[in-house]
């Protein structure tokens, strides 16, 4: 039942995708607050989509410690729903992400759009424009996501910080704001099944910019770990 659920959805996962992108995207092509739109308008699509064919269900918590202005999220990552959601709940959200997702048909127009393309091969060359391109975003008050850990890890894996999420906590002097999910449990990093259960995005509290890096890189990770290990109890105990 579960892999016939998962075929459902990813028939409405694609078909939203070419309806709503097209549909939109000659506006989209001009601006960036109807592409934001249309990315959100399906983005609630899968949200939707996720509880009424494979019983899952989104939460999000800890609103309140979203700025209201520019800062840096730093997200764990188990699964492609992190790149989704997020759109959801974030006010003006600018993705760190990986430029071969340009390339796709329909996404990567919209990609181009609100997000930080960077080749993960491109060493400091890479770093330098990276660095450029979130200035940018901040400087209009965006909300930059990166995802700390670099790749999509299992709901169990204790976060492992890059120096890319450092590196930008250093040079963007802006509060770092942690978030938590056990999004792994029902959508896998690697796996077409659809689980049904409770997923929850929990944003924690902000660690406040100019810290050193050794001291930031374990506030991070002391923020990190206790609350997806929590948040992945809690989700395991509802898959029961």
């Amino acid at each position: 039942m579960t892999f016939v659920r998962s075929v459902v959805y990813a028939v409405w996962y694609y078909l939203t995708m070419a309806l709503i992108g097209l549909v939109c995207m000659p506006v989209s092509l001009f601006s960036r607050d109807a592409a934001m739109s249309a990315i959100r308008l399906w983005c609630g699509a899968q949200r939707l989509g996720l509880r009424i064919f494979c019983g899952i269900t989104t939460e999000f918590r800890g609103m309140e410690h979203l700025p209201k202005g520019a800062g840096l999220i730093a997200m764990k990552h188990q699964s492609t729903y992190d790149t989704i959601a997020p759109f959801l709940f974030i006010r003006n959200p600018g993705y760190i992400l990986k430029k071969e997702l340009l390339k796709l048909p329909v996404f990567g127009i919209y990609a181009s759009r609100v997000g930080i393309p960077i080749d993960r091969a491109g060493g400091a060359k890479t770093m330098k424009k990276m660095l450029v391109d979130a200035k940018k975003g901040i400087d209009g008050g965006q909300q930059i996501i990166i995802f700390p850990e670099g790749t999509r890890q299992l709901p169990d894996t204790p976060a492992d910080i890059k120096p890319g999420v450092i590196f930008m906590y250093n040079e963007l002097d802006v509060p770092c704001i942690p978030v938590a999910l056990n999004t792994g449990l029902c959508w896998q990093g690697k796996g077409f099944l659809r689980k049904p259960g409770r997923i929850v995005f929990e944003v924690l509290k902000p660690i406040e910019p100019g810290l050193a890096r050794k001291e930031f890189t374990q506030r991070l990770k002391d923020a990190l770990d206790p609350a997806t290990v929590r948040l992945v109890v809690e989700g395991r105990a509802a898959q029961k």
